[in-house]
């Protein structure tokens, strides 16, 4: 099933955030959720590009799903949509488990595979397919204003701009994420360790 990256992100904006980068453990604010002094270690140059990173085969696997949407199109199981994939970086999937909270510079990855039958084995059901597109998700307070930047990638694209302010990313995530703008009530490894609201 073919799907062109234009309408990938067009039915994805707004969609499940994605991994997370390098940095050291760090203070955290009590008003605020985001790290007040963390080492920025996402590939960035002076003009704010993000690299893509060279070790996305050994990110965290926090989800995966198939056809999800956000609006009230109803599901074709002919034509259920594309597979997508949510991974986290390591370190900061580890820095997470043991802190709680997101250190800023935390990068999640979502990517975006065509959806197969019959590719082997297999007579029902669906598996991934080829990859199609992927974004990143930056979590960081101090960088960015509104704490979050989204990064859109071709599939073989190098590095990517983040999207500009008051994009559809972010006013679908900071509203409707379990935490910190992002949908942890969709990854089984790291739901649970959500933060508690204070009573």
């Amino acid at each position: 099933m073919k799907t062109s990256i234009a309408r990938i992100i067009s039915a994805a904006a707004g969609v499940v955030a994605l991994g997370s980068g390098l940095y050291a453990a760090h203070a955290r604010g009590q008003a605020n959720p985001a790290a007040q002094g963390s080492r920025h270690v996402a590939n960035l140059d002076a003009a704010g590009r993000l690299t893509r990173p060279a070790d996305l085969d050994r990110w965290v696997f926090l989800g995966a799903s198939l056809g999800m949407n956000y609006n009230d199109a109803a599901f074709s199981v002919e034509h259920p949509g594309a597979f997508q994939v949510v991974l986290m970086e390591p370190i900061a999937y580890q820095y997470f488990k043991e802190h709680g909270h997101y250190a800023d510079g935390s990068m999640f990855l979502l990517s975006f595979y065509e959806t197969q039958r019959g590719a082997s084995i297999d007579r029902a059901g669906f598996v991934p397919g080829s990859l199609n597109a992927f974004e990143i998700h930056v979590v960081d307070h101090t960088r960015y204003a509104e704490g979050h930047a989204f990064f859109l990638f071709d599939k073989d694209a190098h590095d990517s701009t983040a999207q500009a302010p008051g994009n559809p990313c972010v006013k679908c995530h900071v509203p409707n994420g379990a935490y910190d703008g992002t949908f942890a009530q969709f990854y089984p490894p790291i739901r649970n360790l959500i933060p508690k609201p204070a009573k």
